[in-house]
């Protein structure tokens, strides 16, 4: 059995990890709106595609958008709508104000995205990832640093290895980038915790989705000396205040963070 088999999924992960194994790849710059699309989706709302998305959320796409591919990534560019575009790098990408006002918009109010950020530890992950599943239906997108990542191709021997001993795996992510992902789960043992990656390329990982290090995950989300990193819990107006409450409760903030993208204008 694989140790993906071995999660001990979020509710709603078979929808989230459906969606984006349907959507893969993300188009170039749009992985905040891959995220938004299939959160979206995985609550049964009907989305036209991650230009939809990225539109609603004030995407402003660089000149290069190759520059933030993954190693080996062709990228995809076949835009349907004219996104705004610049040629300066500091005024593009996705905030994380743009990807929740997009969900709520998209779905008609019928989701709202409680924020989560602050001082982001171990604990606090853990803490977030356990108060989730008390949840109705979530979609957990995260905002990351991907340079803090372990690689996604490490060997599920040394993982099981970290399980057991509590030893991280020695092998690093070779792509440093911001970037929005989604989590669906996390297998939890004496000594480790790892968390199921839902990501935007299904070369990263196993078909898209790979098991992070509890406390890799936890650096991947306070950013280190860049913008900080937070996270969305997409749920029902209805299950808001309990997901407030999960994000207090692991000792967080429920407030959006500035990543250092430039937020809609409207």
């Amino acid at each position: 059995m694989s140790l993906l088999d071995e999660v001990h999924p979020l509710p709603g992960a078979e929808e989230i990890l459906a969606n984006a194994s349907a959507e893969r790849p993300q188009k170039d710059e749009l992985c905040g709106a891959f995220a938004g699309l299939v959160a979206l989706r995985a609550h049964g709302v009907e989305v036209n595609d991650q230009d939809e998305v990225a539109l609603a959320a004030g995407t402003v796409l660089a000149e290069d958008g190759s520059a933030s591919l993954p190693p080996g990534e062709k990228g995809r560019a076949d835009f349907r709508l004219a996104l705004p575009g610049t040629a300066d790098e500091e005024l593009a990408g996705t905030s994380a104000i743009g990807v929740a006002r997009a969900i709520e918009t998209l779905s008609g109010g019928t989701l709202c995205a409680v924020p989560a950020s602050g001082n982001w530890t171990e604990s606090s992950v853990r803490a977030l990832l356990a108060g989730a599943r008390g949840l109705p239906l979530v979609a957990l997108i995260a905002n990351v640093d991907t340079g803090s990542f372990a690689a996604p191709d490490t060997p599920e021997r040394a993982l099981r290895d970290y399980l057991d001993t509590g030893i991280v795996p020695l092998w690093t992510s070779r792509w440093r980038v911001g970037h929005f992902v989604l989590v669906a789960g996390a297998l939890t043992s004496v000594e480790g915790t790892l968390v199921s990656v839902v990501d935007t390329y299904e070369s990263l990982g196993y078909n898209g989705v790979h098991l992070q290090p509890v406390g890799h995950l936890a650096a991947a989300l306070r950013r280190d000396g860049g913008a900080p990193g937070g996270a969305l819990l997409v749920v029902p107006p209805t299950a808001a205040e309990a997901a407030g409450a999960v994000v207090a409760d692991a000792g967080l903030r429920a407030e959006l963070w500035d990543n250092g993208s430039p937020a809609p204008l409207r």
